[in-house]
This record gives C-alpha cells, sequence and structure tokens, in this order.
C-alpha cells in the first residue's frame, strides 16, 4: 500500500519516491521515536552521494525493528499478561506474542471476539507477515557495502514498502481494536471529572463554582498488561470568586468566568475496559493561561511581579490589592 502525501492545491496525491513514502507514513506512526527514525531514515535515503546510503538506512529500520521488540512489548509487560504462556524451549516472550502486545497488550483473544467483534488471530496474522517481511530486509543490508545505485535503489524500494506494510497494517488494526473501547465513555468521564477539577482551580480563588464541563474527545492513551489508559479532553468553564458571599454584596469581593483546558487519564481494568466505576482517575485542568504566555514552570520571572499575569488576572490582583483607580472592577 503506498502512503499519500498532500498536493499544493490540497488533493491527494501518491509519493513516488521512496524517501518521500516514508517521510508520508508519520502521522501514522505510534510514537515520537518511530517518527524521528523513518524521517532520518528518509533523510539518508536522500544523500545519493553516500556510499554508506543503504547501510545507514538499513541500520535505521533496524532500529525500528528492535524498537517495536524491545520498548513497546518490554519482557516483563508481556510476561505479565493473563493469556501469556512461555513457549517451551524459549527463555523469553517470541516475536508472535511480542507482537500481540504490541497491537492489543493484555486484552485477552476472548474479549476482542465476545465484546468487540473481532477475529483477533486473523487481526494479527497480517501484522506479523508484514514484520517477518520487513525482518527479511533489516537484517540483510546493515552489514553489506553496496555500491550499485540500482541496487541500492531496489533495495531501498522493497524495505520502504515493507516498512509502509507494517505502518499501515498496525494502524489499520490498531483502530479497528480502540475505537469500540471508546464508545460512551465521555459521559462517564465528564461525571467522574467533577470531583477531581477542584484542586488546581482552588489555587487560583478562594471560591470557585463549575458551570460546565465539555468533553471534546476521549481515546485510548496505551494498553497495559492489566489496565487500559483513556485520555479525555476538553474545557471546564467556572466562576471564580474571591471573598465570601456578603463580601460580594457590599462591593468588597469580586467574581469572573473563566474557561481552562483539561486533560483527564483513566487506568480501567481489563476484565471490564469499559467499566469506568472502576478507573482509577488522574484529573487536571491546566490553569497556566492564567498567568500569561510568560510563566515558567518553576513560576513567574519576577517574584511578585504582576506584568507576567494573563490580563483578567492582572486588572484583579490590582483590584484586590487596592492599586487600582476605579473602585470597583465590571464583570
Amino acid at each position: 500500500m503506498r502512503a499519500k502525501v498532500t498536493d499544493g492545491n490540497g488533493g491527494s496525491a501518491s509519493a513516488s519516491t521512496p524517501e518521500d513514502r516514508l517521510a508520508a507514513l508519520a502521522p501514522l506512526v505510534p510514537d515520537d521515536f518511530f517518527r524521528i527514525t523513518i524521517e532520518g531514515a528518509a533523510s539518508v535515503l536522500r544523500d545519493k552521494a553516500n556510499p554508506l546510503r543503504l547501510n545507514l538506512f538499513a541500520t535505521a529500520i533496524r532500529m525500528l525493528f528492535e524498537h517495536v521488540m524491545g520498548t513497546l512489548a518490554p519482557d516483563a509487560e508481556v510476561e505479565a499478561c493473563a493469556w501469556y504462556r512461555p513457549i517451551e524451549g524459549q527463555a523469553k516472550p517470541v516475536r508472535a506474542q511480542r507482537i500481540q502486545y504490541w497491537l492489543q497488550g493484555g486484552l485477552t483473544d476472548g474479549y476482542l471476539k465476545d465484546e468487540l467483534g473481532l477475529e483477533p488471530q486473523e487481526l494479527r496474522a497480517g501484522l506479523l507477515r508484514a514484520f517477518n517481511k520487513l525482518s527479511k530486509h533489516v537484517h540483510r543490508r546493515a552489514d553489506t557495502l553496496v555500491r550499485d545505485p540500482a541496487e541500492q535503489a531496489a533495495e531501498a524500494e522493497a524495505t520502504v514498502t515493507a516498512v509502509e506494510e507494517l505502518i499501515h497494517a498496525y494502524h489499520d488494526c490498531r483502530a479497528a481494536l480502540i475505537d469500540p473501547l471508546t464508545e460512551g465513555l465521555d459521559e462517564g468521564a465528564v461525571d467522574s471529572l467533577l470531583s477531581e477539577t477542584v484542586l488546581s482551580i482552588d489555587e487560583l480563588a478562594s471560591h470557585h463554582t463549575i458551570d460546565e464541563i465539555y468533553t471534546d474527545r476521549t481515546e485510548v492513551a496505551s494498553i497495559g498488561p492489566s489496565t487500559v489508559r483513556y485520555c479525555a479532553t476538553g474545557t471546564v468553564s467556572v466562576t471564580l470568586q474571591w471573598g465570601s458571599n456578603s463580601d460580594l454584596r457590599r462591593g468588597d469581593g469580586a467574581e469572573l468566568d473563566e474557561c481552562f483546558p483539561f486533560q483527564c487519564l483513566f487506568d480501567v481494568p481489563l476484565e471490564d475496559p469499559r467499566d469506568l466505576s472502576q478507573a482509577e482517575i488522574v484529573s487536571g485542568v491546566d490553569t497556566s493561561s492564567w498567568y500569561g504566555d510568560d510563566w515558567r514552570d518553576d513560576g513567574p520571572g519576577e517574584e511578585g511581579s504582576s506584568s507576567e499575569i494573563g490580563a483578567g488576572g492582572a486588572d484583579l490582583i490590582a483590584w484586590l490589592d487596592g492599586d487600582d483607580d476605579s473602585e470597583r472592577l465590571d464583570f
């Protein structure tokens, strides 16, 4: 399957050279290491004058291969899965088991069949075929010097095709698996978020009221040996209040409507990965917009300065400190 790139008119066109086809795969890869490595491999292929061009390219592709076999499917995590059974004569998980973990984590074949309506053996077969095909190219050329341009071009073409097939197979199989898991999760994520948002907002005002929570999307962030981690993102609208209700009535307090982005992470046991009542939830509201663009992780550049605080925050602080000329703010 050839990767697609966007032409200057917003249309779709086939990427013709192996290096362009590699670069076009970037949106489909599973992580940053994959993306950086294929971009590096594409850059090496463009250097036609380098006699080690094919060797360096093969080394980059081998790094991808080892990344899948090691980083994305570590021994300890594969062995911790409920479906894992040691293979006689093998001290570590074998390739097929690592591919299974890369695709479905600790989810059992029974769950994929009964709950998601998938055929796991068929799902993994295409992925394993693509991986085995790539393996042949990875181990063939890394240590062999090939000077003939035609032979270099033929080997690069075959290897890039194998990379394309692997990434497309993984992307399609993974989508078939994770899309059903996210169905119907948004409402539960919103309900669970309510009790967790207060912590970071409490740092901004003495009181606050949550007016609305809008969940933009919920997706599977990762599947481990025992849990699925979901990530829900959206915005929370709040009313920040300084002073008590009686202070407000006397004109000595203040209220301000604000909207903050949030990101919620849900770790749900694999026994029933759509049951959010069993979730371990880590929820956060990003309040950095309150402090302005120059706010750093370790605080403002100058202690006590309000110049780096957002416009609404700066006006409010000036008013609360008695430095504002007006009698009160218009909120």
